[in-house]
């Protein structure tokens, strides 16, 4: 495997998203809603634990200044990340399926944010049982580049403040970034998978590393956080399978296995 593997220009597709706050009031077509549901509904029938939610036409949880704190502007489309708390690893593998289903949405030409708080969770439109959770949930929309808040310019600058290069996301000095380059060639275009990754409020805590699994060296994801930035590390896990063949364990320091392996 060489350092272009990019399966099919995804690398491309997770580039061109970022971050839209801002949208039209115009109706997603019957022809795109279908296919977010037809992805919702995948991704719940092959993932346990998760219940993830579509919620079309509906500006409940961001009408207000005191509900999206003037960040937002016409949402009226959301995916609720509905989980069930108990099943190990679940907001990491949250944040792994909604990138997915983010990629998705791009695909189709829509905008998306991840939003984690300025909205109001007893006015989402979704069935959330006692036992589970919502951990964030995802704008979308068609973008609205027009009229954009204040508030809205204001957090895009302070995101574009941390600039950070693809090597930035590798844990290591500079001798051991080439020495394991040369041992795992897509390590480059994993590192600029995880270098588009969304987190919140632009901490982009996730590294890739490499360790001993097993008697193998493995190129392992990790936080400066064991827990806390749980959603962020399943984002920018997506991130790197989307663009290199292959699967990652759940957890702080999992492996990536590389179909190629």
């Amino acid at each position: 495997m060489d350092n272009s593997t990019d399966s099919g220009g995804v690398l491309e597709l997770l580039r061109r998203r970022h971050s839209v706050r801002s949208y039209s009031v115009d109706a997603i077509d019957d022809a795109v809603r279908n296919r977010l549901r037809s992805e919702i509904t995948y991704i719940n029938t092959h993932e346990s634990g998760l219940a993830f939610q579509l919620c079309f036409d509906d500006a409940a949880p961001f009408q207000g200044w005191s509900r999206s704190y003037g960040i937002f502007r016409n949402v009226r489309n959301y995916m609720v990340a509905v989980i069930d708390p108990t099943f190990p690893d679940a907001e990491e593998r949250a944040g792994y399926f909604a990138q997915q289903f983010v990629i998705e949405t791009v695909r189709a030409g829509l905008g998306t944010c991840f939003v984690g708080g300025t909205y109001s969770g007893s006015h989402i439109r979704a069935r959330v049982e006692v036992y589970e959770k919502v951990p964030f949930v995802v704008a979308f929309g068609r973008s609205d580049h027009s009229a954009t808040s204040l508030l809205a310019r204001i957090s895009s600058r302070i995101a574009h403040l941390k600039t950070m290069t693809p090597r930035d996301f590798f844990a290591g000095d500079d001798v051991e970034y080439h020495e394991v380059l040369n041992r795992f060639p897509w390590l480059h275009t994993a590192l600029q998978a995880v270098a588009c990754a969304p987190s919140a409020m632009n901490r982009r805590p996730v590294r890739l590393k490499m360790r001993e699994v097993g008697g193998r060296s493995r190129i392992v994801a990790f936080t400066d956080d064991s827990g806390k930035y749980a959603v962020d590390l399943g984002i920018a896990k997506y991130n790197v399978a989307a663009v290199v063949p292959g699967v990652w364990e759940w957890g702080e320091n999992a492996p990536f296995i590389p179909d190629a392996d």
